[in-house]
């Protein structure tokens, strides 16, 4: 290419200091959505100078010659000092977001006095040395593998016995599932085990499992990721706390671990080699809520006379009535006791009764208590449904039985004109139908809050510790952030508006999760769920499951950066012998879908101890004694990766 534009040491004000451009490369000269182009440029200052800030920036130019004032990419350099005749090497680099524009960029460099007015380089030139082709088009390299739940099994039993609580992988293990044509395999682990004390050191036992299992799959040529399976909680004196409740570990108590987990791994050059990425945390969940400030309040509801309005969401088994609780009205809601999960129960007001109006404060504030007799976990969350008919949800708050709680939820301002309704619903899970579910609404306000955290972002904070721990080891390897909420695909923009991980390394890979049943524990037919799919306008359970996974890969697109399906599964034909087919050809869709988008993936599950005769329903593959591929097997190994 013809050089368009040259501009070395022309001062943009009086300054007799000219740098000259020694060298420079621009590597590599072609890249696409994800890879990094890197630039590398050793000016040298004719005379003594302090206080230097150089500006690097990429800018699309059109082949005529004409570079944009438009830069889609800016690194700054601060505080350099240069003696005279000394050269000096600088190396930024820009990693291709998904959104970038396809075309052709270049590298400009300019160099300037603390204040800027003072200009001592200013290099903005179409020449090989400089420039790049850029193709927003994903880069079609992705890897394909498997979970070992072996050093992560029973959790219930800490720190527990290798060999009689949880088994640990073989080599023969990890060459049978290379055998296959599998790339890496994700390796959970527990934090308990590898660190029985906060702070403390870590179990050399333990810990050297977990580097046999990366050197034996080093030894099979996989590549290892290495998954903190904890789901944001630590537990400790048969107490599990989860991250940000009192006592649970700090910030700097969670990065410590990894900082002592990493270093062991990078202290064994075995296990090393085989490290594919560090997930530093499974499903992270149901933390809690940093309240803030709330301030003027205005009563929405407080039910000191009646049930003022409000009516069962479900009046089929719920109802309602105001009784007195702890010396206050209170909204007493009953439900008929039943056994499962997924269970929606709740009370609301429709606007004809009262409707919500933004003068009174952006942000709803409840409080509620859930009775100990109350069976299975409980989390409550408040709804408002807009002029529409859209219903905009509030976090789920998890509700700790026996203690009063306070649910917050500010939603979005289109959701307020003329309004229809508001709801406080409680979502129960692992119910044991052993009694009725009783649930209490003491009051409801509205108001402003400040100063809050809401869990998300609490997990987003604890995900940066890490990652800054890691880094500060000099780590540049791949670090998995999963998604709150136990890192669900279509809850990766509510949970997440955009991404979140300051990187020195720019090598994040954000990572989710996908059961077609949301569970994975797949309590219900093959046939339930497609009618489920049905209702939802699928045509299939599979094109439901590719719709939902659609939403976190536009969300990587988005936001320009890679992610990874860590956990995704169905039922085998050992546990549903005449579902095989069916659940076969919605895993067909999604994998093929997978492979649309360049996404890398590890299915789940196997195991040492997991046979073929009783397996986890999910399970893919019996690896001892012998390998012996379930129904999924086929599906998985028709869309293996390409590294």
């Amino acid at each position: 290419m013809a050089a368009a534009l040259l501009l070395v040491g022309l001062p943009f004000s009086a300054s007799a200091l000219t740098f000259v451009n020694t060298g420079a490369y621009t590597s590599p000269r072609t890249a696409v959505a994800g890879q990094t182009v890197g630039f590398t440029i050793v000016p040298q200052s004719p005379e003594a100078v302090s206080n230097v800030t150089f500006t690097f920036q990429v800018r699309p130019y059109t082949p005529g010659g004409a570079i944009s004032t438009t830069a889609v990419y800016t690194q700054t350099v601060t505080g350099q000092g240069f003696a005279a005749g000394e050269k000096r090497r600088y190396q930024p680099s820009f990693t291709i977001p998904a959104n970038l524009t396809t075309g052709e960029y270049v590298w400009t460099t300019q160099a300037t006095d603390a204040s800027g007015s003072a200009v001592y380089m200013n290099v903005a030139r179409i020449d090989n040395m400089f420039t790049f082709h850029a193709d927003a088009a994903p880069a079609q390299s992705y890897v394909r593998g498997i979970n070992i739940m072996d050093l992560g099994n029973a959790a219930g039993a800490l720190p527990g016995v290798m060999g009689t609580n949880y088994p640990k992988p073989t080599l023969a293990g990890m060459q049978r599932l290379k055998s296959r044509g599998l790339d890496v395999v994700r390796i959970p682990f527990l934090w308990e085990r590898v660190q029985p004390v906060l702070n403390g050191a870590l179990n050399t036992t333990y810990l050297n499992y977990l580097l046999d299992t990366l050197e034996y799959a080093h030894t099979a040529g996989l590549g290892v990721i290495v998954d903190m399976h904890n789901s944001a909680r630590y537990t400790s004196g048969g107490v599990t706390r989860p991250f940000g409740s009192a006592g649970a570990p700090t910030k700097a108590q969670y990065a410590d671990a990894w900082r002592r987990i990493a270093t062991a791994i990078r202290s064994n050059p075995e296990a090393y080699a085989a490290l594919y990425a560090y997930d530093i945390m499974n499903e992270p969940h149901d933390l809690p809520y940093f309240e803030g400030t709330y301030s003027n309040p205005v009563t929405f509801a407080n039910f000191e006379s009646n049930t003022e309005g409000w009516l069962p969401r479900d009046t089929r088994d719920t109802s309602v009535a105001r009784v007195v609780r702890d010396n206050q009205g209170s909204l007493r809601i009953t439900a008929t006791a039943s056994a499962g999960s997924g269970k929606v129960l709740g009370a609301g007001l429709k606007a004809d009764i009262k409707r919500a109006g933004l003068a009174n404060g952006p942000t709803f504030q409840a409080k509620v208590f859930v009775p100990t007799t109350t069976p299975g976990s409980v989390r409550a969350r408040l709804v408002l449904m807009d002029s529409s008919y859209v219903s905009h949800f509030g976090e789920p708050f998890a509700v700790n039985k026996g203690e009063e709680v306070r649910v917050y939820f500010k939603p979005p301002a289109a959701a307020w004109t003329n309004n229809r309704s508001f709801t406080i619903e409680f979502i129960v899970d692992s119910s044991d139908g052993s009694a009725p579910f009783v649930f209490y609404v003491d009051n409801v306000a509205q108001g402003t809050q400040s100063g809050e955290q809401p869990p998300p972002q609490v997990w987003e904070s604890y995900s940066q510790a890490a990652v800054d721990a890691l880094r500060a080891l000099g780590e540049d390897k791949i670090i998995m952030v999963e998604g709150y909420d136990y890192a669900s695909t279509d809850q990766w923009p509510k949970n997440h508006p955009v991404k979140w991980v300051n990187d020195p390394k720019n090598n994040i890979m954000y990572h989710a999760h996908f059961y077609f049943d949301r569970s994975g524990k797949y309590e219900s037919t093959h046939a339930n769920e497609l009618a489920a799919a049905q209702r939802d306008g699928y045509a299939s359970v599979g094109a439901r499951g590719v719709a939902r996974v659609k939403v976190f890969s536009d969300w990587v697109t988005a936001q320009g950066t890679r992610g990874f399906l860590g956990e995704f599964g169905w039922p085998n034909s050992v546990r549903r012998p005449d579902e095989t087919a069916a659940w076969n050809a919605d895993g067909e869709l999604l994998l093929s879908f997978l492979d649309e988008v360049g996404m890398g993936a590890t299915m789940w599950t196997t195991g040492t101890w997991e046979g073929a005769t009783k397996p986890n329903i999910n399970n893919v593959y019996q690896i001892e004694p012998s390998l012996i591929p379930l129904s999924q097997a086929q599906v998985l190994e028709r869309h293996l990766g390409k590294p």
